[in-house]
């Protein structure tokens, strides 16, 4: 059976202006269909096209969504607006050649496949070895996605932002960018809105390799014909993965309702029949984590964002006992 969804109509409070309405696009989508999880209720979604409404937009109850990856939604939907970036924030360009090196303009809205591809042909290194991570650029930029062979923070020179509070967009160079593992090191509710990363030459050929082989890897290992919002949990230390700590506690394949632990990577919850709910899903992480806190006195963190769900998924685990 599917998953269903409220249809009582939305409300929004404000509601926008009508010159906002006129530049940019309103509309009242189910979340499931812009997440790659497959999960989420309603929502109204704006499709930001004209930077010149970005203050209206923030002083509006808001969340930003990008690719839709790394991410679960509740089944009841949330409310105010929901806020992708549209085709003025879906760029790439040229600014600068110098010594080899050359500086490139991607906006936040710009997908990070298309990026790898692009760089990939252009001869420009860095990029490629993001191959096989879903994202849009300020996605991954707020996260730091990465994979074992670098972060895509580690490329950037500076990223325009408009932080928490404020309504003005504004450059921060990549040096005063405390960034870490699966954190770009700003506050939470930052908006990306573009980069810069200087990339030095390479040949196509040898970069196209590097893309060709960290994909293939990636599809050896993980599930990814299966709807997933990707690696649910941080790894608790650098010697334990998430996905080796799950397999040794003989989670692999657990299913509750229509989601399941994936049994080629333990980091994973897929929902195989498209029809879990997030409620199956937080029953799963419930699961995991108490069962290591409890087993092996390990804490595991979430990795992936949830809106709308419930806040014991982000509380320690011993708490849970």
């Amino acid at each position: 059976m599917s998953a269903t969804w409220p249809t009582t109509p939305s409300v929004l409070s404000p509601m926008p202006t009508p010159d906002l309405l006129s530049r940019n696009r309103l509309e009242r989508v189910r979340l499931a269909d812009l997440t790659t999880m497959r999960i989420g209720g309603p929502a109204d979604l704006l499709w930001l096209e004209d930077r010149r409404d970005l203050p209206e937009v923030i002083e509006q109850p808001h969340r930003w969504l990008g690719k839709g990856a790394n991410l679960l939604v509740g089944d009841d939907g949330v409310p105010g607006l929901v806020v992708k970036l549209g085709a003025a924030f879906d760029t790439m360009e040229t600014v600068g050649v110098v010594g080899g090196v050359t500086t490139v303009r991607v906006g936040a809205a710009f997908d990070l496949a298309k990026l790898i591809g692009a760089t990939v042909k252009a001869g420009l290194a860095g990029p490629e070895g993001l191959a096989g991570v879903p994202a849009t650029v300020g996605g991954a930029l707020r996260m730091n996605a990465g994979t074992n062979t670098t972060w895509i923070l580690d490329h950037a020179t500076r990223v325009e932002v408009v932080l928490p509070g404020t309504t003005t967009p504004r450059w921060i160079e990549r040096a005063d960018l405390p960034a870490a593992y699966r954190t770009c090191g700003l506050p939470s509710g930052v908006l990306f809105l573009s980069c810069e990363m200087a990339l030095p030459s390479e040949d196509p050929a040898v970069l196209q390799a590097t893309a060709t082989r960290l994909k293939q890897a990636k599809a050896a290992t993980q599930p990814l014909a299966q709807p997933s919002a990707g690696c649910v949990f941080k790894n608790p230390r650098p010697d334990l993965p998430a996905g080796k700590l799950i397999d040794e506690l003989g989670l692999k394949g657990t299913r509750i309702g229509g989601a399941e632990i994936s049994t080629i990577h333990g980091n994973f919850i897929i929902n195989p029949g498209r029809s879990a709910f997030a409620g199956d899903v937080a029953a799963l992480v419930r699961l995991i984590r108490t069962k290591a806190w409890k087993e092996r006195g390990v804490e595991v963190n979430m990795e992936i964002e949830t809106w709308a769900c419930p806040a014991d998924l982000h509380v320690h685990p011993k708490e849970l006992v």
